[in-house]
């Protein structure tokens, strides 16, 4: 074998060891709760961000979970819903908010790694109505 060649699998197989590829590696977790759905709540024209006063009804065969985010002084339209917390699953979603049409998507695949579930970003582009 060619000296650079041996130092490409001695490169390959420490860069396997660190990202927990080797046989013998653990993989240390942490403790915090990762949402499974992450929705943005949008104005469909402008793009502009709208959760204050939207809900979102996130569903799956045995789930079913409304997060909202009200209208008040202390609301912000940069809000994001959250939902399917640390759980794998395909989603339907429906996002209301009042002057809006509803807006609904399905088949959304939330999959996990070793340790959390890997989040899936949803932009709910809602139409004026």
């Amino acid at each position: 074998m060619k000296t650079s060649s041996k130092i490409s699998c001695l490169a390959a197989a420490a860069l396997l060891s660190a990202c927990g590829g080797g046989s013998d590696s653990t993989v240390a977790c942490t403790t915090q709760v990762v949402a499974g759905l992450r929705i943005q709540v949008l104005d469909r024209t402008s793009g502009s961000p709208i959760s204050c006063g939207a809900s979102a009804t996130v569903t799956a065969p045995g789930y079913s979970r409304t997060v909202d985010n009200p209208a008040g002084p202390t609301c912000s339209n940069a809000t994001v819903l959250t939902a399917a917390d640390e759980r794998t699953g395909t989603y339907a979603i429906t996002v209301t908010k009042s002057g809006y049409l509803p807006f609904s998507t399905s088949n959304v695949v939330v999959t996990a790694d070793e340790c959390h579930v890997r989040t899936v970003d949803v932009e709910a582009r809602l139409t004026p109505g």
